[in-house]
This record gives C-alpha cells, structure tokens and sequence, in this order.
C-alpha cells in the first residue's frame, strides 16, 4: 500500500489482529447501509445469474437485487466516467474467457471485506471462465496507482445452483423496518428536520 492507503487502512483495522481483517463498525455496508461496491459483491457470498443480451452481459445479484452492465458492443470506456458503486465495465471474450474491464468506480467502498481502501483512479480487470459445467472461475487483477505500489490479483470460485432461485436480500433490512416503525422524527435525518420542526412547532400550539 502507499501511504495514504495505509493510513486509511489503519484507521479501519486499529485494534484488531493481523488476521482478522477490518472491525464491523468501521464496515461501511454495516454502519451506513452502503452498497459493497462493484468489487465486494462478488465476495459477500450472495447468488447471483449471468444473463447473455444483444450487446450486453448483464449480472443480477441477490444483494440489493443490484444489476451490473458489462457492454459487448465494442464501445471504449467514457473519456472522464462520473465515479459510481458499480463503475463502467466492458467486456470482450478471449476464446472461452469473458474479459471485463470497469472503471470509473468511487472510492466510498472497500476492495474487500479486510477493510483495503481504493482510490478513484481504480482499475479492475476480470477474467470469467466457466473450468465445468458446474464451476465457475474468476481471476481479479486490481490495480491502483494512488493506493497500491503495484497491481494485485485474486481468484473466486463459484459453483452452479441449477434449482436456486434468486430472493430478496435488502442490506440493513432489520434496521430499516425498525426505523419505518417508530416515529421518524426522534433522531430525525437531515432530510426530515425541517418537517419534524415545523411537527413540533404545530404541536405546540395545540394545532
């Protein structure tokens, strides 16, 4: 890591072991609801499907019932892409392996679930190989000059679930039933001071 990825890195690991990777209330998914990020939501675990479309390949995640678009059209990435979760990513195929090459990712999220930060200036490149019928292989090389002295790679391994369906799984859900069950103007959000002032006001005046 340069170092201001390791002091990014520190301030989201202080206190834990060396092998334990980052604290929960450092994670940005736990504390604020954060999408994990183009690069994380492969590794949470979660189902996904790879659909084949004119011009496109389309993954749906469970998480967050999130849609990643990896444009096959030959189209190059934009000159200046607006930083988002997911990125802009374009694929090609090199014999039986997709290649796919994303930018334009913010850097609100993590590179994974140890707590390793990254830039903007990210670049991921992947490799989907189907090994079997049934498995399914990902090599990740991620690369970020502002963050990390020089590239580094990574490999994920799925299998095929021929007779599971996707659900739905909503990051912070128990929170967010909480919250839409009590009374939204104790601990009001930004959005809602203003309304829970002029409540409070009425209130008082017995109107």
């Amino acid at each position: 890591m340069t170092p201001w990825a390791e002091e990014k890195y520190k301030v989201v690991t202080e206190g834990m072991a060396p092998d334990e990777g980052a604290r929960d209330d450092t994670d940005p998914i736990i504390t604020a609801c954060a999408p994990g990020g183009m690069t994380r939501i492969l590794q949470q675990g979660r189902p996904f499907e790879i659909f084949q479309v004119p011009g496109r390949v389309l993954i749906v995640f469970e998480v967050d019932s999130k849609v990643r678009h990896i444009w096959m059209d030959g189209r190059e990435h934009p000159e200046d892409p607006h930083p988002t979760w997911m990125g802009h990513s374009i694929g090609r195929w090199d014999g039986d392996t997709l290649v796919v090459d994303t930018v334009g990712l913010n850097d609100k999220s993590w590179l994974d679930s140890g707590g390793h930060p990254h830039s903007e200036a990210l670049h991921v490149v992947e490799r989907f190989r189907r090994v079997s019928h049934d498995a399914l292989e990902v090599e990740v090389m991620y690369e970020d000059p502002l963050a990390y002295r020089k590239p580094w790679r990574g490999k994920l391994n799925f299998q095929l679930k021929p007779d599971w369906e996707l659900m739905e799984w909503v990051t912070c859900d128990d929170r967010i039933h909480r919250r839409l069950e009590s009374d939204p103007c104790v601990n009001p959000s930004w959005e809602l001071a203003v309304i829970c002032k002029e409540r409070g006001s009425r209130l008082r005046q017995g109107k």
